[in-house]
């Protein structure tokens, strides 16, 4: 049995019969093809060669929209938006969502980055519904999708936790229960928002170095072997922006819109986060500057643009 707040690694086995999965963009098109042969799989996504390719990778089969979803013990959602997951678990304009369908009984997981308080209703109206329901974000990018390394974030019960690790297991490295619902999509937003004030520092610091006429490599070398060490000097900075690729695989709306997650919830704690309030306005100034689909990294070319380099 895993106690709550820590991280599990053991593999243990899945109780699931059929599984969902819906969405399967960047992220949910690698990890869905770690759930082969675990269960029976069931794949949906609005774009049809999406679906395809995942249906093959997988072993699975595509079915027509939330209404195919109707023979699953639980369904897996990888979505962009908070508005998004609620609009496929309870329908648009009227329609039938995901919850009208699923058996009661059934699961939720809910592996988008949602907003934590769209996590708790959601996870109060499934549950009328008899449907279970937990969040569990991710991080790690496409590569830790890709590998299947991926941290997981976990808010629901422990019961549930226990139902779904097996299934999460396959797709993450270190799971990790940290509380309630809603929790997970909390840790995930203030991660990345951690994460995202890195990014915009590391900016401006190799903006004025190169200003200075300092070397970027050089730089880099000697950050990475001082206190000014972090993920993305040594994950990021040589690939996406000395190398001039500008692509790390995570995309900057994302980032830009899990900033404001997180700065929600500063709010309603009544935090005023002077720091934070910056960061928030750097990635919101660089998003709408940006071209479309642009990387998170550009925001190094922003740091750059504003000294005239």
């Amino acid at each position: 049995m895993t106690r709550r707040n820590e991280e599990t690694t053991s593999m243990t086995n899945n109780t699931f019969k059929t599984i969902g999965f819906i969405g399967l963009g960047a992220m949910g098109s690698q990890m869905v093809k770690h759930l082969k042969g675990i269960a029976d799989i069931l794949v949906y996504d609005t774009d049809a060669a999406r679906a395809a390719e995942a249906a093959r990778a997988s072993g699975g089969r595509i079915v027509d929209g939330v209404s195919g979803m109707s023979s699953a013990d639980a369904v897996i959602l990888m979505l962009p938006t908070s508005a998004i997951v609620d609009q496929v678990l309870h329908g648009a304009d009227g329609g039938r969502g995901l919850l009208d369908y699923l058996p009661a009984g059934a699961m939720v997981i809910d592996m988008s980055s949602s907003a934590p308080t769209n996590s708790v209703a959601n996870a109060e109206i499934a549950a009328k519904k008899g449907i279970r329901f937990i969040d569990a974000p991710v991080s790690g990018g496409v590569k830790g999708a890709e590998a299947a390394s991926l941290a997981i974030m976990v808010g629901g019960t422990q019961v549930d936790f226990d139902r779904a690790l097996p299934v999460l297991q396959k797709m993450g490295a270190k799971v990790f229960l940290v509380g309630k619902v809603g929790s997970g999509h909390a840790v995930k937003a203030l991660n990345n928002l951690l994460a995202a004030t890195a990014f915009a520092a590391t900016s401006e610091v190799f903006a004025v170095g190169a200003k200075f006429g300092l070397d970027p490599a050089t730089m880099l070398k000697v950050i990475d072997a001082s206190s000014g060490q972090s993920f993305q000097t040594t994950h990021v900075w040589q690939k996406a922006v000395i190398d001039r690729t500008f692509q790390f695989g995570f995309a900057l709306a994302l980032m830009e819109k899990d900033v404001r997650v997180a700065m929600s919830l500063f709010d309603a704690m009544g935090s005023d986060a002077q720091l934070s309030r910056t960061t928030a306005a750097i990635w919101a100034k660089a998003l709408a500057s940006a071209a479309p689909g642009s990387d998170m990294t550009v925001v190094a070319k922003q740091a750059e643009a504003a000294l005239g380099l």
